[in-house]
């Protein structure tokens, strides 16, 4: 069976408008050019399609059910038409983002906004996961770009410095360690809960990274870490862009430990070596910072 879209295309436009003449102003054709487009479908298909007992042409059963199959094929016609106009533009068809929570959100939503004003047709999808995470997302997504802060040996990809993110060892100023004066020591923050977002690594060299607490929950992103913290619940390291403003408002306190009270993230960008319109303006936005 051979069903071309010109038929589609006729059968769709005799089902809307009801009449072959009606169907040939639609399609801006001879009346006698539709009536052999449905004829040949008639044919191709083995069915009558259509009641033709009154003036209006009415769909039989069969009718009904071709006619459902051929506005899905002039749909995927209309998807391909679509796909070619966004290829010669330029823009990829989609973009898939994975990085590290712990990565400010406001410079990805900076570039989106830019892709949007440039009327980008590109479709972009972000996901956020923690530390190795990343990497698997990455992976089982089939993504184009991701930021991650664990140092990863990936020759496939390409990749560029990002800006250091400080993070910094945080309880709510009415936690227990807040209260004590000085330097806590090992044994003081082992007796409290550690928050932690979807676990530790080893790589990331956390002066806490070795630390024996009491115990440890861990939470799906930094917001949710961020209220556990400020609620009570225990204490953890937050991105100083989630400590400034409850650090301000007396709402946290520094937890200062023998090693350090901060540490340094150093994020990198990772790309496939082709990348589409929007995911150059992507990197180079985000390498620009």
């Amino acid at each position: 069976m051979y069903v071309t879209l010109d038929q589609a295309r006729a059968f769709d436009a005799l089902a809307r408008s009801g009449t072959f003449v009606g169907a040939a102003k639609r399609l801006q054709k001879a009346h006698t050019a539709v009536l052999y487009a449905i004829k040949q479908l008639e044919t191709q298909t083995g069915l009558t399609l259509l009641d033709r007992r009154s003036y209006r042409s009415r769909l039989t059963g069969a009718g009904e059910a071709v006619l459902g199959h051929c506005r899905a094929l002039l749909e995927e016609e209309r998807k391909l038409i679509e796909a070619c106009e966004t290829l010669q533009s330029g823009w990829e068809p989609a973009l898939r983002v994975v990085f590290d929570a712990i990565f400010p959100l406001s410079p990805l939503l900076a570039v989106l906004r830019q892709l949007r004003e440039a009327n980008a047709s590109t479709k972009v999808h972000v996901t956020a996961d923690s530390l190795a995470g990343v990497e698997r997302r990455f992976d089982a997504e089939r993504a184009h770009v991701m930021i991650s802060v664990l140092p990863l040996e990936r020759p496939d990809l390409v990749q560029h410095k990002l800006p250091t993110i400080s993070a910094t060892l945080v309880a709510a100023n009415a936690h227990p360690l807040a209260k004590r004066k000085g330097v806590l020591t090992t044994a003081e923050l082992a007796q409290h809960v550690l928050l932690t977002v979807q676990g530790s690594d080893p790589r990331l060299q956390l002066p806490t990274g070795d630390l024996d607490t009491q115990s440890q929950v861990r939470l799906s992103d930094f917001f949710a870490k961020q209220a556990a913290i400020l609620d009570g619940i225990g204490f953890g390291w937050l991105p100083d862009w989630l400590v400034e403003a409850p650090l301000a408002r007396g709402r946290l306190k520094v937890l200062r430990i023998g090693r350090a009270s901060s540490h340094r993230f150093e994020p990198r960008i990772y790309h496939h070596p082709s990348l589409g319109r929007a995911g150059r303006a992507l990197v180079d936005s985000l390498t620009e910072i």
